[in-house]
C-alpha cells in the first residue's frame, strides 16, 4: 500500500500551516511545537520546500518561512514528490525489488496492488492544499 515517510508528513504539515495565512511568516519552531515534532526535521523539510519554490525563507529577527505559491494551485502530490523517492514502475508490487515473479503469466494479484497505488497518486494529484485548509465539514 501507499506508505509515506516522515518527511512527507512533516512537509504536508508545513505547507498546510504556512498556507493558512499567506502573509504570515512562521518559524520552524512554531510549526514543530504545533505538531509536536522535532524542529530539526521541520527545518530540513522547509529547506526542501524552499528549494522546490513552494516556500520562501525570510531572514532577520522577524524571519522565518512563508508560503510562496497560491495554495489553490498546489496539490498534495506536488509536495509528496519532493520528499518521496520516485519508484520506477516494475513487476509485481508484492515482491522485493530484486525478486522476479515466476507466476507473472497467471497471477493478477500484483496488478490489483499496482492499480491501488496508481489510484492513490491520482487522489493526491486531485487534492489541493487550499482544500486541506478549509474548515472540516460535518456530515
Amino acid at each position: 500500500m501507499l506508505k509515506m515517510n516522515k518527511s512527507t508528513r512533516f512537509a504536508l504539515y508545513c505547507i498546510v500551516e504556512l498556507s493558512r495565512d499567506a502573509d504570515a511568516v512562521l518559524s520552524a519552531r512554531h510549526i514543530a511545537d504545533k505538531y509536536c515534532i522535532s524542529e530539526h526535521h521541520v527545518v530540513k523539510v522547509l529547506q526542501q520546500l524552499t528549494r522546490a519554490g513552494l516556500v520562501r525563507s525570510i531572514r532577520g529577527i522577524k524571519g522565518g518561512f512563508q508560503i510562496a505559491v497560491d495554495p489553490k494551485t498546489v496539490t498534495m502530490y506536488d509536495v509528496v514528490k519532493i520528499t518521496e523517492p520516485i519508484v520506477p514502475k516494475r513487476g509485481c508490487s508484492l515482491l522485493e525489488l530484486d525478486e522476479e515473479c515466476s507466476f507473472d503469466n497467471i497471477c493478477r494479484i500484483g496488478d490489483v496492488f499496482a492499480e491501488i497505488q496508481e489510484q492513490a497518486y491520482y487522489t493526491l494529484k486531485s487534492v489541493t492544499i487550499a482544500t486541506l485548509i478549509e474548515p472540516k465539514k460535518i456530515t
